[in-house]
């Protein structure tokens, strides 16, 4: 096994350990409001309390050494992607640098390439304790409040189509995004090159009108697609305090009848806070995930380039005198 499936491996059990005993505390709590403190004895109390700290720990002490492992991680892949891309754009034929261009290999081999490696790090520090947080939480809720938890899931459907038809727009949308991020390269490349025969002819105003709205232009692709991955926060947070509210009023009446009890009420909204925070980090998650996309296709169209001959042979004709 390779350094790096190592560290993967210790890197994603420590996530799911840490995980785990972040979901107990909850339940923990619960237990000692609702059966510990009505014995009146404190050294149950403390004792409980004891356990609820090296869980604390555990979490703590957990999610911080993965999250340096999945550092190292994403930090060597990067730069073996970055790596493979420069020795495709070395192998690539003259026609087919003209086809891709100069500035666009630039800015496939910088923006492209850290566009992957801060979603790769994002979706090894949260790609394992997000969807298991989301799936824990579901389970403990279940478990303390099976009617509340219905009311928590009849919002999921919602938020999981929400999620889908703004990642299915994102994405083309950074495609265009990183297609005009070569064109801003390319205008600087000119010019820098250019320097001088710009100043000789006097074009300097002309070129800072020309980088002026290829600027504006990124700028306003930037902006509609940010705009459009921004939507999911807001509309998340309305769809899911709503039945936040709801789920306080059911509690409530139901504590009120005697079908249940406050510590258990109490853990329930933890974990719906819980599950609300996976949810909203899954978003976002998924807001990198549809940019990485777009700069996974542009580093592989390079990678993938077909095999040609650098250099077009010329033909040798031979003439026999006799």
């Amino acid at each position: 096994m390779s350094l790096n499936k190592r560290r993967l491996v210790i890197q994603l059990t420590m996530k799911i350990i840490s995980t785990f005993t972040d979901l107990l505390l909850p339940m923990i709590l619960a237990y000692i409001i609702d059966n510990v403190v009505p014995l009146g004895k404190v050294q149950l109390v403390l004792l409980w309390g004891l356990l609820m700290m090296v869980c604390a720990f555990v979490s703590f002490y957990g999610t911080i050494a993965a999250n340096r492992i999945a550092s190292r991680i994403s930090k060597d892949a990067t730069e073996m992607i970055r790596r493979d891309l420069f020795a495709g754009a070395m192998r690539l034929s003259r026609s087919q640098m003209d086809c891709f261009t100069a500035p666009s290999i630039v800015a496939r081999l910088t923006s492209d390439t850290y566009n992957i490696h801060n979603t790769l790090s994002t979706v090894l520090r949260l790609g394992i304790r997000t969807p298991v947080l989301l799936l824990g939480g579901i389970i403990m809720a279940f478990i303390l409040e099976p009617v509340l938890t219905l009311i928590l899931l009849a919002t999921l459907p919602i938020i999981i189509a929400l999620v889908i038809i703004v990642s299915n727009k994102g994405i083309p949308m950074y495609t265009k995004l990183q297609q005009t991020i070569d064109k801003l390269v390319r205008v600087v490349r000119e010019n820098t090159s250019g320097i001088r025969v710009i100043k000789a002819l006097s074009k300097t105003e002309y070129e800072k009108a020309r980088f002026e709205k290829v600027n504006q232009e990124l700028r306003g692709r930037e902006q509609k697609a940010n705009i459009l991955m921004s939507v999911t926060s807001p509309i998340m947070n309305i769809i899911l305090n709503i039945g936040l509210v709801i789920v306080i009023l059911v509690g409530a009446y139901r504590v009120n009848l005697g079908f249940s009890q406050p510590g258990r009420i109490i853990a329930f909204l933890t974990y719906f806070a819980i599950i609300l925070n996976a949810m909203l980090w899954i978003t976002r998650v998924f807001m990198m995930i549809s940019r990485a996309s777009a700069s996974g296709d542009r580093i592989g169209e390079v990678i993938n380039a077909p095999r040609s001959a650098r250099w077009a042979l010329p033909t040798i004709w031979t003439v026999t005198i006799t």
